[in-house]
């Protein structure tokens, strides 16, 4: 009896251990800018994406801006980090002066979401001592909000989400250098599934894009 109850016990643990659920590290940077990502999506069946929308301002808006900056602000740090373990970066001009050698690159980065016909360059007018507009409008929310509420507009979170987009894959793509310098942007968006998401980087950036 005692071998009977043993043999159903190994059978018992034995059937568990098929039905566990088995996981494999994920980007959780990239989990989280989706999560955003859909958010946003979701405001667009209410405010349309588009010029004379602009400037339409929401909590909804200053959630998504004040959520995507605050990510941003822990991608930066550790980019920052990954380049140089002794840096103490904590602030936006902390790390303009780390990653300055990468500037002119990030500036250039265009994001567009197609179904809506938005294209921009979120980080084209960081300079140093000069935060994109983007941010400075998170801190005048976060920080002001009874007088800057109307900075939580469509654009700030469109261009916040972008930024977030941006810095995510110029991290990514460090990380994956680091390992394995011959890393090409295929690479790296082939890493970023799903590649064919709202919010999307110029197309040389992805494999076989048309």
């Amino acid at each position: 009896m005692e071998g009977l109850a043993a043999l159903h016990a190994l059978d018992d643990s034995r059937r568990k251990s098929e039905m566990a659920i088995h996981y494999q590290a994920t980007n959780i940077h990239w989990n989280y800018f989706l999560s955003l990502e859909s958010d946003f999506h979701t405001t667009s069946r209410y405010v349309e994406p588009c010029d004379s929308n602009n400037d339409t301002f929401s909590i909804e808006f200053a959630r998504l801006i004040m959520t995507a900056t605050q990510e941003v602000d822990v991608v930066m740090k550790a980019w920052c980090k990954l380049i140089d373990a002794n840096a103490n970066a904590s602030r936006i001009n902390d790390y303009h002066q780390v990653l300055a050698g990468r500037i002119n690159d990030l500036m250039q980065e265009e994001v567009s979401i197609r179904r809506f016909g938005m294209t921009s360059r979120p980080w084209s007018s960081w300079q140093a001592g000069q935060p994109p507009e983007w941010w400075t409008s998170n801190n005048k929310i976060k920080h002001h909000r009874e007088t800057e509420f109307q900075r939580a507009t469509l654009n700030n979170a469109y261009n916040s989400l972008s930024g977030l987009l941006v810095a995510i894959a110029y991290f990514h793509r460090e990380e994956k250098q680091t390992a394995n310098p011959s890393t090409s942007w295929w690479d790296v968006t082939d890493d970023l599934c799903p590649d064919r998401n709202l919010f999307r980087l110029s197309d040389d950036r992805y494999r076989g894009a048309i």
